[in-house]
């Protein structure tokens, strides 16, 4: 007899022990239910629903309205910007980024000063800065019109179907420089410094030091710059709101505007579900496909 108690006292530990990683997850697992699956599952209600929140009238319309905002013109164009601007902001964010966390990890002193000099963009506003820079971009007397403008003979950006994407591009570039370099910094940050004074001791130069043992070590920052700079410039929204308002003739409207015209704006609540639920298509397969093409490598190297 007491032999089968303490056989079960010693087996209720090791029951108990079963449960405590369910009751760990626990928490993650209710804040990303509340906040991600229940939100997630009620766009992809509404967007098989007419809902006027004027006169709280429903009526089902079943795929009509995905029919007619996948077909629309207004759709298409706001997936290419919104492409068009990823393409022209993230490579330049991740570069100079990097090149500015290596400038910056190299000064023997005033590094905290031009740390905070480059991250000052990504806490301001991104609205208020969207206010100044639409001063500086105003035509014939602002500051970009009476320098740059003048020497390569281009005026008016935000007035041009051809010159206020690359325009905003430009912004969204100076405000996501710094976060990224903050990346960049914590990855160098953890480069063994014994492997540079054997690459010296060696001969390598500047140069094979960095391709050889710095960047390997940067894979995976450069993977999480990556994919947070493609997100960050795939939901592109305050400086079109501010700037263009997706004009001249939508050449600057993006699917995050779009969605805010279509639900805000025109209180069309199906048809602005239904961008967002493409808005967050295109940012899973867009990342997904970046970890894939080259995701897995970068961190694989950082890992050696």
């Amino acid at each position: 007899m007491t032999t089968l108690l303490d056989a079960s006292a010693l087996a209720r530990p090791r029951t108990l022990r079963r449960y405590v990683p369910a009751l760990l997850v626990t928490p993650a697992a209710t804040f990303l239910v509340i906040f991600f699956i229940v939100p997630l599952s009620m766009v992809a209600v509404l967007t098989l629903f007419d809902y006027q929140p004027l006169t709280r009238s429903v009526s089902f319309a079943g795929l009509r309205n995905w029919h007619r905002i996948l077909t629309s013109p207004e759709l298409q164009q706001a997936t290419v910007n919104t492409l068009l601007y990823a393409v022209m902001t993230v490579p330049v964010i991740v570069g100079l980024s990097l090149l500015a966390a290596l400038g910056i990890h190299a000064l023997p002193r005033w590094g905290a000063l031009w740390r905070t000099v480059y991250f000052l963009p990504a806490i301001a506003a991104m609205a208020a800065m969207s206010v100044v820079w639409r001063w500086l971009f105003y035509p014939d007397t602002g500051l970009v019109d009476t320098t740059i403008g003048r020497l390569i003979g281009a005026t008016d950006w935000l007035h041009s179907t051809t010159l206020a994407l690359p325009a905003l591009a430009v912004i969204g570039s100076w405000a996501g420089i710094g976060s990224s370099m903050v990346m960049f910094l914590a990855g160098l940050s953890s480069v063994p410094q014994h492997l540079h004074e054997a690459g010296r001791l060696d001969g390598a130069g500047p140069w094979h030091r960095f391709w050889n043992i710095t960047w390997p070590a940067l894979g995976p920052s450069t993977m999480f710059a990556l994919i947070i700079a493609t997100r960050d410039a795939l939901r592109v929204f305050d400086q079109v709101r501010v700037m263009t308002n997706g004009g001249p003739l939508g050449s600057t409207e993006t699917l995050a505007h779009l969605q805010w015209r279509y639900g805000v704006s025109y209180l069309d609540i199906g048809s602005g579900s239904i961008v967002n639920t493409v808005l967050l298509g295109l940012v899973l397969v867009t990342v997904a496909a970046q970890y894939l093409a080259g995701g897995r490598r970068l961190e694989q190297a950082g890992a050696r």
